[in-house]
This record gives structure tokens, C-alpha cells and sequence, in this order.
């Protein structure tokens, strides 16, 4: 009996011993680990205030690309208004032009019509018809700013008292009168 609480107390010995020298083992693992924890925690605290200012930065360049694109929306909007706009008067402006266009190629032919004649028998005229001192009205209006006889104010529009008198002074030498309205025309 006695051998057998002998082997006993030589087995729990043995074990104690190996438990010892595991303990001191892991303590001294502990310690090593306690002390790269130590290392990595500063690390780990300069990455974290590093990782810190980096967010404040983006935060700040965050809003500012905010405001930035609020503005490029805005104008955007602005564009798109305008842009609106814009196609709504070339419409508007080609619908004017579709009018005008059988208007100026009929007015082109009653030019091909003219002959230094005609001018003749208008000059002749002290006072013509009120259809005629209109229709020469009009073609000084188109003129002034082409031919240098017609009167014109700063602003460069028609000036005259009496259209049919400044009308009759450009008809003073008729081809040329003609050749000016048949040039216009072209």
C-alpha cells in the first residue's frame, strides 16, 4: 500500500513539476505579450489619431464638394431653363422665317420685274400714291444702312422729314437706283 500511494504521490509530483514549469512558461509568454500589447496599443493609438485628422479632412472636403455640387445643380437648373428658352425661340424664329421666305421670293421677283423706266415715270411724280411713298418708305428703311446717301440718326435708322424727297434724291441717276435695290436683293 505503501508503494502504491508512493507511486501516487511520485506521479502528482511529477505533474506539479511539469504544471510549475508550464506556469512560468505561459507567465513569461504573458509578459512578452503584455509587452508587445504595450507596442502595438501606442501603434495602434497613432494610427486611430492619424485615422482621426484623415476623417476630419475628408469631413471637411466632404462638405465642401457638397456645396460645390449644390451650385453645379443650381446651375444646371439655370442651363436648363435656358436652354428651354433658347429652343423656344429658334422655333418661334424659324416659324417666322418659314413665313418670311415665300415673302422675299416674291418680293425678289417684282425686283426682276423693275426697269430703269419705271423709275422715270415715278420721278415725274410731285406726289405719288400714298401705296407707293409707303412701298419707298420701306425700301429706305432697308436701305440706310447700305447705301450712304440715305439720312440715318446715331442709331443709324432712317431720319428724313419727307421719304418721298429723300427717295427722289436717290432716284436722281435711276440705273444706279436700280442696280443699288437689285444688289440689296442679292
Amino acid at each position: 500500500m505503501f508503494g502504491k500511494v508512493y507511486d501516487e504521490v511520485a506521479g502528482n509530483k511529477d505533474k506539479y513539476e511539469v504544471g510549475v514549469v508550464k506556469l512560468t512558461e505561459t507567465g513569461e509568454v504573458v509578459s512578452k505579450l503584455e509587452e508587445e500589447l504595450k507596442i502595438f496599443s501606442v501603434e495602434v493609438e497613432e494610427k486611430k489619431k492619424k485615422a482621426d485628422a484623415t476623417a476630419e479632412v475628408v469631413g471637411v472636403e466632404k462638405a465642401k464638394v457638397e456645396i460645390e455640387n449644390a451650385k453645379a445643380e443650381d446651375e444646371a437648373a439655370k442651363c436648363l431653363v435656358i436652354k428651354t428658352t433658347v429652343e423656344a425661340k429658334m422655333k418661334s424664329v424659324q416659324a417666322d422665317l418659314d413665313q418670311a421666305l415665300p415673302l422675299v421670293e416674291k418680293a425678289k421677283k417684282a425686283l426682276d420685274g423693275l426697269n430703269v423706266s419705271h423709275f422715270r415715270d415715278l420721278k415725274a411724280l410731285k406726289s405719288p400714291p400714298k401705296d407707293i411713298e409707303k412701298t419707298f418708305t420701306a425700301a429706305l428703311h432697308l436701305l440706310c444702312k447700305y447705301h450712304p446717301q440715305v439720312p440715318v440718326d446715331a442709331k443709324g435708322k432712317l431720319k428724313t422729314d419727307n421719304p418721298w424727297k429723300t427717295a427722289l434724291s436717290l432716284m436722281g441717276n435711276p440705273q444706279q437706283f436700280l442696280d443699288i435695290l437689285i444688289g440689296f436683293k442679292a
